[in-house]
C-alpha cells in the first residue's frame, strides 16, 4: 500500500509541473483590420478554378478568375434568379458553391491550410 501511495504522489507531483508550464502567448496579425470584424465575412474558394462573373447569374460575362485556397473579403450576397446565392467581392461575383464563408479572416486562413 506503502508502494501504491508513493506512486500516486508521484504522478500527481508530476502532473501538477506539466500544468503549471508556462502558455505561448498568442499574437494575432493586425495587418488586416477587418480581418476580426464581427460584421465582415471571408470566403475561401473551394473550386480548383472559378470564374468572377460581372453579375449574380450564370450567363452573365465573365470578368475575373480565382484558384481554389484563396481567401476574398465578402461585399454582398443575392440570389439569383433560380434562386441559387452568389456572393459579391471586389473582383465580381462567384456563386455560395464555390466558395465556404467564414466568420473571420483567421478562420478561412486555418481552413484553407487544410485544402488538398
Amino acid at each position: 500500500m506503502k508502494g501504491f501511495l508513493t506512486v500516486l504522489f508521484s504522478l500527481l507531483v508530476v502532473s501538477a509541473l506539466v500544468s503549471c508550464t508556462k502558455n505561448k502567448e498568442i499574437v494575432f496579425d493586425n495587418s488586416t483590420p477587418l480581418a476580426m470584424a464581427p460584421d465582415v465575412q471571408w470566403a475561401l474558394v473551394v473550386d480548383p478554378y472559378s470564374a468572377f462573373r460581372k453579375e449574380a447569374s450564370w450567363t452573365a460575362e465573365v470578368i475575373g478568375h480565382c484558384r481554389k485556397g484563396e481567401i476574398f473579403q465578402v461585399q454582398g450576397a443575392s440570389f439569383d434568379e433560380e434562386r441559387e446565392l452568389w456572393f459579391d467581392f471586389t473582383f465580381g461575383w462567384l456563386p455560395a458553391s464555390s466558395v465556404e464563408v467564414y466568420s473571420n479572416k483567421f478562420k478561412a486562413e486555418t481552413a484553407a491550410s487544410l485544402l488538398k
